[in-house]
């Protein structure tokens, strides 16, 4: 799904450590071998081309209208197309880290999109089940040329196979080539993992093997092609539904379902002032509200404008926000800018809702609760210091053990030095991992502040805060040295090895993005 909605930026790109340059030249050239010796028939290619299309949905909300685009396929003469549940869905997540449920719905169906050829025709859904996330649709027009499945089941891992679809909303279709890497059970549900290059707009398009027929629907992507990570629904589990009766369909979602729940189970007074949308309230006179982002679990707390009259004064103040970044235990303050140009401060921090627990959620608000205040006594120019009892602590040599064998679980070449581990990346980032007062410090130093003058740097600190926004993992923050560091914490107990994997390989993504953006900037300290 490619959502018009949704916060900005592409926020899943993470890579693996490990593989040489030399090995990945060499990967590239077979790879380029192997298609031109394997290349789908034309005739294949011409079937597909007419029965992928591209879903564009347009919501009536309470906010006014709001579009989204998806990926999908005919199955049938009749004018049946699969999707995604979650392309056609009335429940959306705003900018803010609100949920929004649509009053109405229109669904059009567009063929042979960005050509002399394209066709938009009405659909109806038929039917939505999002616990597997599948939409079926119909159009009142016959529809000769259309997919086949494939016994899901049969295709075995390494099988070639092609992710079609509409990447980024982009008019023309994309036919990728990959193959299968894994069949995969993950938080309960069974998907055919695949490395097909697929970004938003490819939910709900077909995965198809080399005959043309449908092995998958494309659903997921948790990261980059160098993480293999990208889910699609098994044919089988598609077809098995469409024996089933509509009847049996579970009923729509209820927005913030998961994280009430979570709630529920650590005994926070809340309220929830709208749909999905919860908040705990703090003796401090702090309300820190809790939100389910897609798939991740967000709390936060909005701390007005960026405070400063002026841009200047503005810019020095993002400055001191990012040497408070340096003092978080868990989370970050970032700015999310708004269409009239005004700049939002928040602090946030943000959690895979497959690792979220009650009492991660709870750890996480108590933090926030006393980071606020804590930002608020930065601004009357007191020195609240680092809040070191909000730290869980223990044994740092028993957690460096346990941090040791999470990094092997997880499969990540690694280096042991002295009270710390470091892992290289293809991309010339190393990132550092070690434990500072029980949590795991996860980080990679980018190099000194950019910017020639103080001036420059405040317009600067803005951008990265604005980055922050955008970061699933982590954050940047500044040293007691001037120097920046992309970082995250987690506290102990709560990590898993491929939260950790997650982690580390968003940080080495993040430190070469910037880089390839101010260049290396010499160390102050």
């Amino acid at each position: 799904m490619n959502r018009r909605a949704s916060r900005a930026g592409g926020r899943r790109w993470l890579l693996k450590p490990g593989a040489g340059i030399a090995i990945v030249a060499i990967a590239s050239a077979m790879a380029l071998a192997a298609a031109s010796a394997h290349a789908m028939d034309a005739a294949t290619v011409s079937v597909i081309k007419d029965a992928v299309v591209l879903i564009d949905v347009t919501l009536v909300t309470p906010e006014g209208p709001m579009g989204s685009t998806g990926s999908g396929f005919v199955i049938s003469p009749r004018g049946e197309i699969i999707t995604n549940a979650h392309v056609v869905s009335m429940v959306i997540d705003d900018e803010m880290g609100g949920t929004i449920v649509a009053t109405e719905r229109q669904v059009q169906v567009v063929f042979h999109s960005g050509t002399a050829q394209e066709m938009a025709f009405p659909a109806e859904v038929l039917r939505e089940n999002h616990d597997l996330d599948l939409a079926l649709l119909k159009i009142e027009r016959d529809t000769p040329r259309y997919l086949d499945f494939a016994d899901s089941d049969r295709t075995p891992e390494t099988s070639t196979i092609y992710a079609c679809g509409h990447p980024l909303g982009l008019r023309e279709i994309s036919i990728r080539k990959g193959t299968v890497t894994a069949h995969r059970t993950w938080e309960g549900r069974r998907y055919i993992e695949h490395d097909a290059s697929a970004e938003e707009g490819n939910s709900g398009g077909p995965v198809v093997n080399e005959q043309g027929q449908v092995v998958g629907v494309h659903t997921l992507t948790l990261a980059s092609s160098g993480m293999l990570t990208k889910f699609a629904i098994p044919s089988n589990v598609v077809t098995a539904w469409l024996a089933t009766p509509a009847s049996e369909d579970p009923p729509m979602p209820i927005p913030g379902r998961a994280v009430r729940d979570l709630l529920n189970a650590t005994g926070l007074s809340f309220n929830e002032p709208e749909a999905g949308t919860f908040e705990i309230p703090y003796d401090n006179e702090v309300t820190i509200s809790a939100h389910q982002y897609e798939e991740f679990l967000r709390l936060y707390c909005p701390l007005g404008e960026l405070p400063g009259e002026r841009r200047l004064l503005q810019g020095y103040c993002a400055l001191e926000a990012l040497r408070f970044n340096y003092n978080d235990p868990v989370g970050r303050l970032s700015l999310l800018e708004s269409p009239d140009g005004s700049l939002l401060l928040f602090w946030e921090c943000q959690v895979p809702m497959s690792m979220a627990t009650p009492e991660y959620l709870e750890t996480i608000a108590r933090v926030g609760a006393n980071q606020v205040q804590r930002w608020e006594a930065t601004l009357e120019a007191e020195q609240p210091g680092e809040p070191t009892e909000l730290y869980p602590g223990g044994d740092t040599d028993a957690l460096m053990e346990a941090l040791r064998q999470q990094i092997e679980r997880a499969e990540l070449v690694y280096e042991a030095g002295d009270g710390f581990y470091k892992l290289p990346y293809d991309n010339d980032v190393t990132v550092y991992a070690q434990i500072y007062r029980g949590v795991v410090y996860t980080h990679s130093y980018t190099g000194g502040m950019p910017g020639e003058t103080p001036a420059e740097q405040g317009q600067i600190a803005i951008e990265l805060l604005k980055r922050n926004w955008d970061d699933p993992m982590g954050r940047l923050a500044l040293d007691g040295d001037n120097d920046l560091v992309w970082e995250s914490q987690v506290p102990s107990d709560f990590l898993t090895p491929d939260y950790f994997a997650i982690i580390a390989a968003t940080g080495a993504t993040q430190v070469a993005t910037f880089k390839d953006q101010y260049g290396e900037i010499p160390f102050n300290g």
